[in-house]
């Protein structure tokens, strides 16, 4: 017998992080991230006005990083992944101002 289950092919997320006071976007194709962004801060409107869109090196950032963070859930693995993306940013931005 053949059955056909459901299977949701992709999916967008605005996902608020009281913790660390910032929206992420979490866009998913066949459960795997396929783009992400954030702000910080708790105003929605604004996000979703100038945040809605993937940032590619972000995304390319945690999908390089994820196997390496030992986190129990994904939220908690992406904020990681922003944190220290954006440390990373600060630090090549602290270089080019030399």
């Amino acid at each position: 017998m053949i059955t056909m289950k459901n299977e949701v092919v992709f999916s967008k997320e605005i996902v608020w992080c009281h913790g660390d006071d910032r929206h992420i976007l979490i866009m998913k194709e066949h459960d795997e991230i396929v783009g992400l962004n954030y702000c910080q801060g708790d105003d929605l409107e604004h996000f979703v006005d100038q945040y809605d869109e993937i940032d590619h090196d972000l995304t390319d950032f945690f999908n390089a990083i994820e196997p390496y963070l030992v986190h129990d859930n994904e939220v908690d693995k992406i904020n990681a992944a922003i944190w220290a993306f954006f440390e990373f940013r600060n630090l090549q931005d602290g270089r080019k101002a030399l």
